[in-house]
């Protein structure tokens, strides 16, 4: 029996810490310079051909040389530029151009005799086509249609080791870039190739005369690059046992630049883990270009060691000040929240209205009675609105009424690992000592007297503030992911019963307000099932249809 614990607990410190490697990519070798070419540069006059004649121009360019590349670059230019030619010989010239801006941009320090690189961008930046993934489902998706996609790095940590701007990763700002060229010019005996590196994150047009074409850039890409130079996974284990080590890096983040005309897709970790267990479904929503251009995601890291209602009040805080930045108008009313495990019943208390549930379950007397102004913190605890207005809430293998895991022995192990933090110890301790323990309720005595409790005594089924809150609805749609080691659908009540992901059980995670409930094949990580990713992916293109 005690083994079969030690597996259930094993499973929540590993399966919801994701046990991240940052082995997410790696880069191709640097290409080989092109070899010198002798001679003086030449620019041919390309007007006169047309377009069958051009294309074999263009074909007729060799590909070792600086000069060479150059030449094909000018050729499927002018192609390009011309509004008469086929579908075919679009392909071709701009499968040919781009290659010519991708080897030239990588030529772009290297001196050559004939040809000059002049580079107009920043300098941490390179090529998608240059990022293999190790896993196919972390492959980026390219959209546009003419230029070299590119992720360009921008520095967020400062010399006290703190965000330089605190709703962006600390580890840095990757942006989503497109490298494109304009003519090629003849100076003298040498020719001049001029790079434009432009950020791009949505369809943007780029001139060819006669002709418009959208830039190629990959927001995946730009994600895929955070992720091999995030260190957040390092604090999983740390914000369970000790938060208040761990407690410079909460905070809500923005993957993309802020918006004010997109939605917030704001991500929930669970206990004793971090936003990189998102990077499936990010990648799948970036990936999707409709998707997207509608969101912006938003990664949440908080300390899991406190209880999911001090979190919550907390995180509560933090978007409610990252609405104003994104826009002082209320213009920000709708958001879809996702939450794992007990980042779910985190995302529960961002979007529900308990009115005085949560109170009466605490205290016996009420809250006007015993608060004061100097109370902000211990009010929001237990009375609070939702944070947006119109909500749509995803719950994967979320605890409603607990886990029997949280009050077996190897969760009273995990709890004495647990050490609280002072603010979150002082704020109960200073509140009780106010108003005296006699009013504290029978059921919510033994958490509080010790100004506790700890997330994982919160998460043991029957808690009064659980209960309370397993029976308050969501203020807008929710839908329930339920993973399971074994059966995948259930038609009565024993069946439903007998479905368990080994930490949640299908009676502590299925709600019965949900517009739909699916059950995925997962032991409490559902955030890595393609069926679970797939489902939400197709309900975020119903919203608000």
């Amino acid at each position: 029996m005690l083994h079969r614990y030690f597996v259930c607990w094993l499973v929540v410190l590993c399966g919801l810490g994701a046990c991240s490697t940052n082995d997410f990519f790696r880069q191709k070798a640097k290409p080989i310079p092109l070899e010198r070419a002798y001679g003086y540069g030449v620019l041919p006059d390309l007007s006169g051909l047309n377009n069958r004649a051009l294309k074999a121009k263009c074909e007729q360019q060799e590909r070792t040389t600086a000069l060479g590349v150059t030449l094909l670059l000018h050729c499927t230019y002018e192609l390009l530029s011309r509004k008469n030619v086929s579908a075919e010989n679009r392909q071709f010239a701009l499968r040919h151009y781009n290659w010519a801006v991708g080897t030239l941009f990588q030529q772009r320090d290297i001196q050559s005799n004939l040809v000059q690189v002049n580079y107009s961008g920043p300098s941490k930046i390179f090529l998608v086509d240059d990022m293999i993934p190790t896993e196919d489902r972390l492959q980026p998706t390219v959209f546009g249609q003419l230029g070299s996609a590119a992720v360009s790095f921008q520095k967020n940590r400062s010399s006290e080791n703190t965000n330089i701007d605190p709703n962006f990763p600390l580890e840095g700002m990757f942006s989503s870039y497109s490298i494109y060229a304009s003519a090629v010019t003849l100076e003298g005996l040498r020719l001049h190739v001029t790079l434009h590196a432009v950020p791009v994150n949505k369809t943007t047009y780029v001139d060819f005369s006669q002709q418009q074409y959208a830039l190629r850039y990959s927001e995946g890409a730009a994600f895929l690059g955070l992720l091999q130079s995030a260190d957040i996974h390092n604090f999983s284990w740390l914000g369970f046992t000790n938060a208040e080590k761990a407690e410079s890096r909460m905070g809500v983040f923005s993957l993309g630049p802020l918006s004010s005309s997109k939605t917030p897709l704001i991500m929930l970790h669970g206990l004793n883990s971090d936003p990189l267990i998102w990077r499936y479904l990010t990648m799948a929503i970036l990936n999707d270009e409709t998707l997207s251009q509608r969101f912006q995601i938003w990664h949440v890291y908080y300390p899991s060691g406190p209880p999911p209602f001090y979190n919550a009040m907390r995180v509560r805080k933090l978007l409610n000040q990252l609405k104003v930045r994104v826009s002082p108008e209320p213009s920000l009313e709708s958001a879809v929240i996702v939450g794992h495990s007990m980042g779910g019943v985190i995302a529960k208390l961002l979007t529900s209205q308990p009115h005085d549930k949560l109170w009466d379950a605490t205290f016996t007397s009420p809250p006007e009675s015993l608060l004061s102004e100097d109370d902000t913190d211990v009010r929001d605890v237990f009375l609070f609105s939702p944070v947006f207005e119109h909500n749509t809430v995803f719950f994967l293998d979320t605890p409603h009424r607990g886990s029997d895991v949280a009050n077996s022995l190897i969760g009273s192990i995990g709890s004495s690992l647990i050490s609280l933090p002072f603010n979150f110890r002082e704020l109960f301790r200073g509140f009780i000592e106010k108003v005296g323990i006699n009013k504290l309720t029978q059921a919510m005595l033994p958490f509080l007297q010790n100004f506790g409790p700890d997330s994982v005594q919160v998460l043991r089924p029957n808690h009064p503030l659980m209960t309370a809150l397993a029976t308050t609805p969501v203020e807008g749609k929710s839908y329930s992911i339920i993973g399971s080691t074994n059966a995948l659908e259930c038609d009565t009540p024993i069946r439903c019963a007998a479905i368990s992901d080994s930490v949640v059980k299908y009676s502590s995670a299925f709600i019965e307000d949900a517009e739909e409930t699916i059950i995925v094949a997962s032991s409490h990580n559902s955030f890595k099932s393609t069926q679970a990713i797939q489902f939400i992916v197709e309900k975020l293109h119903d919203i608000d249809k």
